[in-house]
């Protein structure tokens, strides 16, 4: 079967597991994810990205070689090699049988294994860290090699993260696939339950969600999105409908934080917006617009893991996506303009610009225009004329009563 998967966008734990794993094939795939981007908001994967691949003496799905390229740091793999146990044994001796076998690949696949499922990680036990190592059919490379005939026979049960029915009962024999294809706390602790122990999200302490088996594999890329993008605040995931906007959000807010670090929640979220807007070609609807949020992931004092949420008032959000209007926003080069926006003082835009023009003839400043980045004459007299624009244009969006 080579016809590629569709995903389609639904809860936030998902779209970002989707979305790192997007992250992981674009790494070194350039313009490849692109293409796999729907106007419609799905994403089509090709099946090829499952194929096997040899690496010296073994075979791995390329999927798993891709994450472990992208998670893996030379310089951190070059001093783990180097750590010695208690019996005075470095990692790089301790696990020569990998390098033979597969290379360096072989010390970082090992590795990333530890930095995925091993003690204090994010995955703790999703994988016992014998089942990442084996490569025999009940290791976890075994497990992804079934992807290549994911979906051919649609099943009864429905996977409860991506809800088609895809879905299957885990083995009674098969410890791995218990742990992987119930949803259970070493999936994400903050949400999914424990099973077997109190506090449980179940009545009889035992009973989970079936996840189909694309979808554990995926929840294992949801936290690389977050570890992108750091802010002050915590890390940060730009969620919404489409598949394709929340590539491009989440890619630009990257872009922003590797410059400064410093934006506040909302000034991320509204320049994502404005880029957006001006560089990708989509459509969105009253309804979608609504439904983009910013998941926000941070420790509390007794660092315990929290999520909240942030959006922008679906006005704002429907003026900062207009083409147009986040064309003048950037042309003004100010960032008191796209404030004044966020903030929802529209009429301030044109007490700026008549503050201006008076400027200009008396040359006596306020507060307002201390605020200005740029004061020279060229730059204040361009100002004053693209601000009269701009409040017209979103006063006539935000008075429109077509959707858009």
């Amino acid at each position: 079967m080579n016809e590629p998967i569709k995903l389609y966008p639904s809860n936030w734990l998902y779209n970002a597991s989707v979305i790192g794993f997007l992250k992981v094939v674009d790494s070194n795939d350039n313009n490849m994810i692109e293409n796999w981007l729907n106007d419609d908001g799905t994403v089509t994967i090709e099946r090829n990205i499952f194929d096997l691949i040899k690496i010296k003496e073994i075979e791995i799905p390329k999927c798993l070689k891709k994450l472990i390229d992208y998670s893996a740091n030379d310089r951190d793999i070059d001093d783990w090699l180097n750590k010695v146990d208690k019996n005075g044994k470095t990692n790089k001796e301790k696990y020569k049988e990998f390098y033979d076998k597969m290379g360096y690949f072989g010390y970082k696949f090992i590795r990333i294994g530890n930095k995925l499922f091993a003690s204090n990680t994010p995955y703790q036990n999703l994988v016992q860290l014998s089942e990442w190592q084996s490569f025999n059919e009940s290791g976890f490379i075994s497990f992804l090699k079934n992807f290549l005939e994911y979906g051919e026979k649609p099943g009864n049960l429905t996977c409860s993260i991506c809800t088609t029915k895809t879905a299957k009962i885990p083995r009674d024999n098969i410890k791995l696939e218990n742990r992987l294809l119930n949803f259970q706390e070493p999936h994400m602790r903050i949400l999914a339950p424990s099973i077997g122990e109190f506090p449980n999200a179940f009545w009889n302490l035992k009973t989970s969600l079936l996840i189909c088996p694309l979808c554990a594999y995926l929840i294992i890329h949801h936290h690389i999105p977050f570890e992108s993008a750091k802010t002050q605040s915590g890390q940060i995931f730009i969620n919404a409908p489409s598949f394709k906007v929340m590539w491009y959000l989440n890619k630009f807010a990257e872009q922003m934080l590797s410059k400064n670090k410093s934006y506040q929640i909302r000034e991320i979220l509204g320049i994502s917006f404005i880029e957006l807007a001006q560089k990708v070609a989509v459509t969105l609807g009253t309804w979608s617009m609504m439904n983009i949020e910013m998941i926000i992931k941070k420790y509390n004092p007794k660092k315990k893991e929290e999520i909240e949420y942030y959006s922008l008032p679906i006005e704002i959000t429907q003026v900062l996506l207009q083409k147009e209007i986040a064309s003048l926003i950037s042309a003004t080069k100010e960032p008191v303009v796209l404030e004044t926006i966020l903030n929802g003082d529209f009429s301030k835009l044109l007490i700026l610009s008549h503050k201006i023009i008076r400027y200009s003839f008396t040359k006596s400043e306020d507060k307002s225009l201390s605020q200005l980045r740029n004061k020279d004459n060229i730059s204040l007299r361009k100002l004053s004329e693209i601000l009269p624009e701009l409040y017209t244009k979103i006063n006539s969006t935000i008075n429109s009563e077509v959707i858009l």
